[in-house]
């Protein structure tokens, strides 16, 4: 079971990403939040061991229009894909979002980078336009780093327990069953 006090806590991590457009006159307002340890928690990317994303926002309210614009950077600690030692992977990239007011709407349309919303609507809630950002721009691989000589910089011990479990062509091809070879022969005789 989890303390009221993290629970506390992470209500209020979650309440810096909702923003107040009620009230707002037409302008530009900045916004700066940290996604840090506890955003990750609660978020469940569960991968980032630590790092810290700054995350700047820009808003600009029009008469019928909400543009933001996000710049996040700074960097994560992952697990890498081959070792599971922790790597670095620095981000540094920019998303933006549309958010259209219109009257009377029974219930609010999210799309990817356009939202529909009520004209009346009190706030924002960018929590999860932000989780589904940085997810987005992580690397589909994590590895550490090659050396000059292209070779991983990976944990050796890892490596030469991986190198010592790897099949060679030459064991898959002693491996199969012989009912199968005769097959292969049919295609190389036509």
């Amino acid at each position: 079971m989890q303390p009221k006090k993290s629970k506390v806590e992470s209500n209020q991590k979650q309440d810096e990403f909702k923003l107040r457009i009620s009230g707002k006159e037409i302008g530009k307002y900045s916004y700066s939040i940290d996604c840090d340890k506890s955003f990750f928690e609660i978020s469940g990317l569960s991968d980032v061991e630590s790092g810290l994303l700054k995350l700047q926002i820009e808003m600009e309210i029009l008469e019928k229009m909400i543009l933001l614009d996000f710049h996040f950077k700074g960097e994560l600690v992952l697990p890498c894909d081959r070792c599971l030692d922790p790597v670095s992977v620095p981000l540094d990239f920019k998303d933006n979002l549309v958010v259209k007011l219109v009257a009377m709407m029974d219930e609010p349309c999210e799309e990817d980078d356009l939202w529909i919303i009520d004209e009346n609507t009190y706030e924002l809630d960018l929590f999860h336009f932000v989780y589904e950002s940085i997810l987005l721009a992580l690397p589909i691989q994590v590895l550490h780093p090659d050396d000059e000589a292209g070779n991983p910089t990976c944990n050796p011990l890892i490596l030469s327990k991986l190198k010592e479990l790897s099949r060679t062509e030459t064991q898959f091809e002693e491996d199969t069953d012989p009912r199968w070879d005769a097959l292969k022969n049919i295609k190389n005789d036509q």
